[in-house]
């Protein structure tokens, strides 16, 4: 090591300088043992509370381990249902889901009833699996875990090597990853339950993310153009507080594209195909052997299946099941798995534990009977015009949208959605869809251009939406197996206060592919090489805070009903009078340590009043969590601005192995602190 840096000269005495201001972040960021301790101790300790419901106050046992920005955008890739049979939902993958009796109200089975398919049958399975996902038995680990880890055996003979490089599982969100990586000569596989298509139903996004399928290879820019299917501007943010509205109608560029998930999916999926994929659709997982040379996956080819599942394919909570095939293994040298918020794999990485959060989306999309009430003039971010009721803050999303496969009609997309946790005494999905229906005709965001109404007993719904999105505080989930890595929803890397993983993913394909793609030049598949593919970010960790002060612990003593919106209020006013290079990066899930202390600083000054109750509101434990990892984000932003200047300098004297690692770590320093937007 001494002859290297005195080779290198002054670049090695930068490259020096380099390590010394990584060095306390590459302890707590990839090399320490005791940092997911923290991690994981300190996201319980976001959610603790006392049996008053008060937040912060923790028991010994949930400080048993020490410690381990404003995203307010959801993405528009929510979980819809059309059918329903009961049995066990393939998309829960390994969780059983019992559909209990709910009392449906009257309301919601009329207009449910009123909407194309069986919408009631696929809300009815949606509810059974958010009922699972709040009682003990998601807990429950399955007698049969899905990664078994062959520690010690090889399954390859004779110096062979796998079939494929990464055997993608899950096809919705993972073709992206797949493409990305096929069109870099890899042999990439993908596997997918049902058939690979996407949903008749607009995913809404921004072109700075859609842009990333040109710039990996994926697509070209007539392609990408061909699939936007609309653009409009502007976009509101809104909230109503003592009597009080608070509009901003002047934002643009964020999620203003309409996307035509059919088309992109089939787009993607040629690209795949002509880049030498290979795409295994009706091929169920089963499990995943791990030995010392591949990771073998092991299917069951479905005799049926022809919807789409993830990322709101009509089948994501579809409970039919179809007679099972014949055995298929695919063996590969690293696995991805993109199966989403239920898959078996995550659930096993996290040791079956429930969320911290949940995002419960319930919408529809509509278009006018009888009355003109559709102005589809401008979109809806995020609009709050009721108080806190019964342990829950409503949000509003709204935005211009179409019937894309069937009458093509102009027609209004609206999400009504709450964050949440997975408390058993949580209302019912009916509940949740009969209190929108029930607000919709005062949500401004649906009114007509004359200030229509909407008359709910009257419009005409082509497609009704509902989804539940949990999320993690320990996220990005670290890598928990040799040889298996995350994508998508099952990575943890969206905001916990987004709809999905869609958004999460484009930002993330460059960096991700790339690093795959050098793992396996160096043949990298232990656990320890494959960390730092998923590394800490602490520009995630601080949403969480965020989120923990957007929602309401059931039983919580209320005083102040608005104390949410005019939190949100006073945030997006200070933001406002910042400008638009601390209000835009807010707005794309992207959190920079400059703009938000800036907010933070703000809010003091321009709302001083506001500030204890919001203390008192989120807890002094919390509090304390966040300031560690807002921390984490100053040093991550200091870090990336010394790494990125002197690591093209030195990167020729380094060997194969330290050029991954320390490009991987510019990388995490970039994301980890808001240094992609």
């Amino acid at each position: 090591k001494k002859e290297n840096h005195r080779r290198m000269g002054h670049h090695g005495r930068l490259f020096a300088a380099a390590l010394a201001v990584s060095a306390l972040l590459q302890v707590t960021s990839f090399t320490s043992a005791p940092y997911p301790v923290l991690r994981s101790a300190g996201a319980r300790a976001l959610h603790a509370r006392d049996p008053s419901g008060r937040p912060g106050s923790l028991s010994p046992a949930s400080l048993a381990g020490a410690p381990r920005g404003l995203s307010l955008l959801g993405r528009a890739v929510e979980i819809t249902g059309r059918r329903s049979s009961g049995k066990t939902s393939p998309s829960m993958a390994g969780v059983e889901v019992q559909e209990k009796t709910e009392v449906v109200p009257e309301r919601v089975r009329s207009f449910l009833g009123k909407v194309p398919g069986n919408a009631l049958a696929g809300l009815t399975a949606a509810d059974g699996a958010w009922s699972r996902l709040r009682s003990d038995a998601f807990t429950t680990p399955p007698p049969t875990p899905p990664v078994k880890e062959r520690k010690g055996e090889r399954y390859l003979s004779g110096g062979a090597r796998a079939e494929y490089d990464v055997v993608v599982v899950g096809g919705t969100l993972g073709i992206f990853l797949a493409a990305a990586l096929a069109v870099r000569g890899f042999k990439v596989a993908v596997v997918e339950q049902g058939v690979l298509v996407g949903r008749t139903q607009e995913w809404n996004i921004s072109r700075r993310e859609l842009v990333a399928l040109v710039e990996t290879g994926v697509l070209t820019e007539a392609e990408l153009d061909a699939i936007i299917v609309s653009d409009f501007s502007p976009q509101r943010v809104g909230f109503t507080a003592d009597g009080e509205d608070y509009l901003l109608d002047t934002i643009k560029g964020v999620l203003n594209l309409g996307v035509d998930p059919l088309s992109l999916i089939a787009k993607v999926r040629a690209s795949f195909l002509a880049a030498g994929g290979t795409l295994l659709e009706r091929h169920a997982f089963q499990e995943v052997n791990v030995y010392d040379d591949a990771a073998v996956v092991s299917t069951t080819i479905k005799g049926s299946g022809d919807k789409a599942r993830g990322a709101g394919g009509d089948g994501a909570f579809d409970t039919e099941t179809a007679a099972e095939g014949s055995k298929v293994e695919v063996v590969g040298r690293l696995m991805v798995d993109a199966m989403g918020n239920f898959s078996p794999v995550m659930r096993q990485a996290r040791g079956y534990q429930k969320p911290q959060g949940v995002c419960v989306v319930v919408g529809s999309c509509a278009r006018a009977g009888g009355t003109d009430w559709v102005d589809n003039s401008f979109g809806d971010l995020i609009y709050s015009f009721t108080p806190i009721k019964d342990d829950r803050q409503y949000f509003w999303e709204a935005f211009p949208s179409q019937d894309l496969h069937g009458s093509k009609k102009e027609s209004r997309t609206s999400y009504m959605f709450a964050y949440l946790d997975a408390d058993p005494r949580r209302p019912s999905l009916f509940e949740i869809f009969d209190d929108y229906l029930e607000l919709l005709p005062g949500y401004s965001g649906v009114r007509g251009k004359t200030g229509a109404v909407p008359d709910v007993a009257n419009i005409e719904a082509s497609r009704a939406l509902f989804g539940i999105f949990p999320s993690y505080t320990d996220s990005p989930l670290p890598v928990k197996f040799d040889r298996i890595l995350q994508a998508g929803d099952s990575s943890g890397l969206q905001s916990p206060l987004s709809f999905g993983g869609f958004g999460s993913l484009l930002r993330h394909l460059e960096r991700t592919s790339t690093g795959i793609a050098e793992a396996l030049d160096l043949d990298l598949a232990k656990k320890q090489d494959l960390a730092i593919l998923q590394p800490y970010l602490p520009s995630l960790s601080v949403m969480w805070l965020f989120q923990n002060a957007m929602y309401v612990p059931v039983g919580k003593s209320v005083t102040d009903p608005e104390i949410i919106n005019k939190v949100l209020k006073s945030n997006f006013k200070t933001m406002e009078k910042l400008g638009s290079g601390v209000m835009m990066p807010f707005l794309q899930d992207v959190i920079q340590a400059s703009g938000l202390f800036a907010t933070i600083a703000g809010m003091s000054v321009f709302d001083p009043l506001l500030v204890p109750p919001l203390l008192v509101w989120v807890g002094p434990v919390p509090v304390v969590i966040w300031g560690y990892h807002f921390a984490l984000l100053l040093a991550y932003s200091a870090a990336y601005q010394v790494t990125k200047a002197v690591l093209p300098l030195v990167e020729e004297q380094l060997d194969p192995m330290e050029k991954f690692q320390w490009r991987r770590r510019v990388e995490a320093f970039k994301y980890g602190s808001g240094g992609d937007y």
